[in-house]
């Protein structure tokens, strides 16, 4: 009863950093929108708008909630990042944050979303650190050195062909 009444620190998203580019040139001028929302309840949405080298950067997002403090929330934070230019949405990051805490692992991928807007987006995993069984997933048109695996879904395949 009590959990009701204390609010909670909730991380929603790391610092954002990154460069657009285009053919590897920069590009000035992409709209950057980050779309954020909580346990189905807290939204949160920003833009930001590209420097004459592509680069751009949006804050940490913290938010006091009580919805943790009921037994039947549930904790996740979706994370949608995506760039406009030419009348084009890529999406730079995509991907479901589970607790209200911080992840070192979504801090550094979300420190370096480098994209050329020719790249094609891709479904990738990253490590889980805590638990190294339970890999992280997330798409996006951004390369990674490290932690960045690249996995295909196989859409072609018809499951409910039999049932018709």
């Amino acid at each position: 009863m009590f959990g009701l009444i204390k609010k909670y620190d909730v991380h929603m998203c790391s610092e954002v950093k990154g460069v657009i580019t285009l053919n590897g040139n920069p590009v000035e001028g992409v709209l950057i929108n980050r779309s954020l929302k909580f346990a189905h309840k807290i939204e949160k949405e920003d833009q930001v708008i590209t420097a004459s080298d592509g680069t751009f950067n949006m804050p940490e997002v913290v938010v006091e909630s009580k919805i943790p403090g009921d037994m039947f929330s549930h904790e996740v934070t979706y994370q949608l990042i995506t760039a406009i230019h030419g009348g084009e949405e890529y999406e730079l990051w995509s991907s479901k944050l589970n607790g209200i805490k911080e992840r070192n692992e979504y801090k550094f991928k979300l420190s370096s979303l480098n994209a050329d807007l020719e790249s094609t987006e891709v479904n990738f995993t990253f490590p889980n650190y805590d638990n190294p069984n339970l890999e992280f997933d997330a798409s996006s048109i951004c390369r990674w050195e490290h932690d960045f695996e690249i996995y295909e879904i196989e859409d072609s395949e018809d499951y409910f062909k039999d049932f018709r």
